[in-house]
């Protein structure tokens, strides 16, 4: 098991013990999530964004791995340069990441755990070169890749990735998706 497998699991299981609630006569179902976990995008990244077109990957959720089955419009974005807003979650507890995944969720955690989403909402970031960790919100740009078969299990990566300064996304639109 590598290093984002064996974080991922213990993000799922420390989620798991998070809604164990003694106080309830029932578990609370996958609907009835604690307002107060409650994970939720920025709206700006959803409606008509990457997150949106990204979400259009379907899989069967009781195989016993995540294979993605990439919309045409996704397998026709493989190897392109993409522009995608987010919240980073580390790999590593470094100010400067050199790996880590974004996801639309700003609760600083897994959208797994907070509820709201799946392998969709993540993404493996692969820098050009280090970037500084923070809790606001980034944008990314740099080469979409479509993870058929990956050993992370995640199904996007986006390499050669940068960080864009804000002045610099209205002069970059045209060249991305």
């Amino acid at each position: 098991m590598n290093y984002i497998q064996r974080t991922v699991m213990f993000i799922l299981l420390f989620a798991v013990i998070l809604r164990i609630d003694t106080n309830s006569e029932a578990p609370p179902s996958s609907t009835d999530h604690r307002p107060e976990l409650q994970a939720s995008p920025l709206p700006q990244m959803m409606k008509g964004s990457l997150w949106e077109t990204l979400a259009t990957v379907s899989y069967d959720p009781y195989a016993p791995n995540f294979v993605p089955i990439f919309s045409d419009t996704l397998n026709k974005m493989n190897g392109k340069y993409v522009e995608l807003v987010g919240f980073m979650i580390p790999l590593s507890a470094q100010k400067k990441q050199t790996r880590f995944v974004l996801t639309p969720y700003s609760l600083g955690g897994c959208s797994f755990c907070v509820g709201g989403g799946g392998p969709e909402s993540l993404v493996d970031i692969r820098p050009s070169k280090p970037i500084d960790f923070t809790y606001d919100p980034i944008t990314i740009t740099g080469r979409l890749e479509l993870l058929q078969k990956d050993s992370s299990e995640l199904f996007f990566r986006i390499s050669k990735a940068e960080v864009m300064d804000k002045r610099d996304i209205k002069n970059n639109l045209d060249n991305t998706y």
